[in-house]
């Protein structure tokens, strides 16, 4: 009996701590700290404006708080937002949530953000890529949203279909973030789809391509082009 009050005990006070701590990184004034470290020097860059000329051979560290990214250059700048982050007059409040989104970031989480009617939650996230210089793909759902609007569309080039990936692809074949904007007025049609992609990482595509998460991929052994079977059967009339 006196072991298990102990041991309760024991997990109050772990939970006091844990709770002190988030007062603790609340109540202090959140900054952005933003280093460039190239192979041979490192060093500080304090402009806003600096975030959008990394060279290939840098690498930027960014801190909100007491989260820390490092951030690779962008492979295509023309997809990373711009002008949406005023680094010298952010809010504790636009802080906080940035930090935040860095937090789920690091931890490879997807972001769901709820607010009133407004820019404010775009501003928010179009501000976090510009900062961390990720590439980006939007959605604005809608009641006419379609399959096609999210997967692919088909086009006749030459007499031929062509099928053209559209922005889910897009982001999912080349790493880059996409933000769905109105997912409270999705169809049920295209629901589905989205929860496919949201949760496995997975999309039937219509010319016949297969999107799957990087885990699943790296599992996947290749079948041998030279792989045959020969089956060999009893025929009933021998059958006794």
């Amino acid at each position: 009996m006196i072991s298990s009050n102990i041991h309760s005990s024991i997990r109050r006070v772990n939970v006091l701590n844990r709770i002190l701590q988030c007062r603790a990184i609340n109540t202090n004034k959140l900054t952005i700290s933003i280093k460039y470290y190239s192979s041979n020097v490192s060093m500080n860059k304090t402009s806003a404006a600096d975030s959008n000329k990394l060279d290939s051979s840098e690498v930027m560290q960014i801190t909100i708080g007491d989260i820390t990214r490092d951030v690779k250059p962008a492979k295509h700048k023309e997809n990373v937002p711009s002008q949406y982050l005023n680094k010298n007059n952010l809010s504790q409040d636009q802080l906080a949530h940035l930090r935040w989104i860095l937090q789920k970031d690091n931890l490879r989480q997807d972001v769901f953000l709820i607010g009133k009617p407004g820019t404010l939650r775009r501003t928010l996230a179009m501000s976090y890529l510009e900062l961390t210089q990720r590439e980006v793909e939007y959605i604005c759902l809608s009641r006419d949203t379609t399959e096609a609007d999210i997967k692919q569309r088909r086009e006749i080039v030459n007499g031929t279909a062509t099928y053209y990936d559209q922005s889910a692809v897009r982001a999912a074949i080349e790493g880059r973030v996409l933000i769905l904007e109105g997912i409270e007025k999705a169809e049920r049609n295209v629901l589905p789809v989205l929860n496919n992609l949201l949760e496995n990482r997975e999309m039937h595509l219509e010319d016949g391509r297969f999107l799957v998460s990087a885990d699943t991929y790296d599992k996947l052994l290749r079948v041998s082009v030279f792989f045959t079977v020969i089956c060999c059967c009893i025929m009933e009339i021998f059958v006794t």
